[in-house]
């Protein structure tokens, strides 16, 4: 860890304890991100909570703190039980603003994770991602798009449900000739960002984007892997910005070929060629977890590609060394002005993949997570 993001913790740990606003004392740090903090917390009622707290160095940022605050609507404006619920919001006496969060027990999802050490049982994945697309179609379908999903913003309660968290860098439908404050400077995390958004064309992203995200993330439960690797964030974005991931088939030939189905859509190249809402990939889902529950398939014999055929990441000497990529937190990144412009769609080439060491890709707070 950079002395930047031990100096991040240590700040956040050293509010442990204290009391805001005269009512509610910070019992534990719970979460960091590189927005805001997490902590339980008890009111002075004895009731039990989730203290959401907004950096002071982003507070006195206004598009920070707007983006902050409009969690509270959004989360609102989705009304679904598998979004973690926002009771209040306030600000400190030295203007940070929190919000007032329900306290889940049980574990994110990349903690379950690195607690498997390995893939995750298809029907498992399967089971999570049904629950997954359910709130994210309320969500899509009252005009919030997440941008930022990912194992560790997804909570599994003790109870087996399923919590989507973090909706602060959501984007909200606004009406037309109005202006969206995520669509200003935006955020997002490489390992499960879509090649729209990679190349941060903000007029594009949309509910799409949102599920190549979750077919990235049931890919790397699947495979014990990401989508892509490289050396460095600048080599990673170049990789997601230009080459189609290979087929969920190439990296586990066993795996039953309705889910491969499913994951290899979400994860098309061009939006257009994915699932077109969360529904139609929920009912994908649904036909998978009946097909492998019926009879395991037969172990594939696809052979690899011949080598020649895998495109290599760009030279080393053409980028930023991998130094710089250990100081990224989240992604803030303005968007061009000008018409929407007509996105490529390069075919889908199941060849080309990427290394296989999930070591190799750099890892920032809440940004990268580490291989489980």
């Amino acid at each position: 860890m950079d002395f930047e993001n031990v100096t991040h913790v240590q700040k956040a740990q050293a509010r442990v304890g204290a009391v805001l606003n005269g009512a509610w004392r910070l019992d534990a740090l719970i979460g960091l991100g590189g927005m805001a903090a997490v902590y339980a917390a008890t009111h002075r009622s004895g009731q039990r909570v989730a203290i959401k707290l907004l950096h002071p160095e982003r507070a006195r940022d206004k598009v920070d703190r707007a983006r902050f605050l409009r969690e509270k609507a959004i989360v609102s404006t989705v009304n679904h039980p598998g979004v973690a619920a926002v009771l209040a919001d306030d600000v400190t006496v030295d203007g940070s603003p929190f919000l007032v969060m329900e306290l889940l027990e049980g574990e994110t999802l990349l903690q379950r994770w690195k607690a498997q050490r390995g893939p995750l049982p298809p029907a498992e994945v399967l089971s999570l991602s049904e629950q997954i697309l359910d709130v994210l179609a309320a969500a899509h379908e009252n005009g919030v798009v997440h941008r930022d999903l990912k194992p560790d913003n997804i909570f599994l309660t003790r109870d087996h449900g399923v919590k989507i968290l973090d909706f602060g860098i959501a984007r909200l439908r606004v009406p037309s000739g109005q202006t969206s404050l995520a669509g200003l400077r935006a955020m997002g995390t490489p390992a499960y960002m879509p090649p729209e958004q990679a190349r941060a064309r903000w007029d594009l992203v949309d509910a799409r984007t949102d599920i190549w995200a979750l077919g990235a993330t049931m890919f790397s439960l699947l495979t014990n892997r990401y989508v892509q690797d490289a050396p460095t964030v600048n080599e990673l974005f170049f990789l997601r910005m230009t080459c189609p991931i290979p087929s969920l088939a190439r990296i586990q030939p066993s795996m039953h070929p309705a889910v491969v189905r499913v994951v290899d859509r979400a994860l098309e190249f061009a939006q257009a060629d994915r699932w077109p809402d969360a529904r139609s990939m929920l009912a994908a889902v649904r036909e998978a977890q009946a097909a492998i529950a019926v009879a395991p398939p037969p172990r594939s014999t696809i052979a690899p590609l011949p080598r020649s055929t895998v495109m290599p990441p760009p030279p080393r000497g053409t980028l930023a060394p991998s130094a710089d990529a250990r100081d990224l937190g989240a992604l803030d990144a303005r968007p061009p002005s000008g018409r929407p412009q007509t996105q490529a769609r390069p075919s889908r080439t199941p060849g080309l993949s990427s290394p296989a060491s999930l070591s190799t890709i750099p890892r920032a707070i809440s940004t990268i997570p580490r291989a489980p």
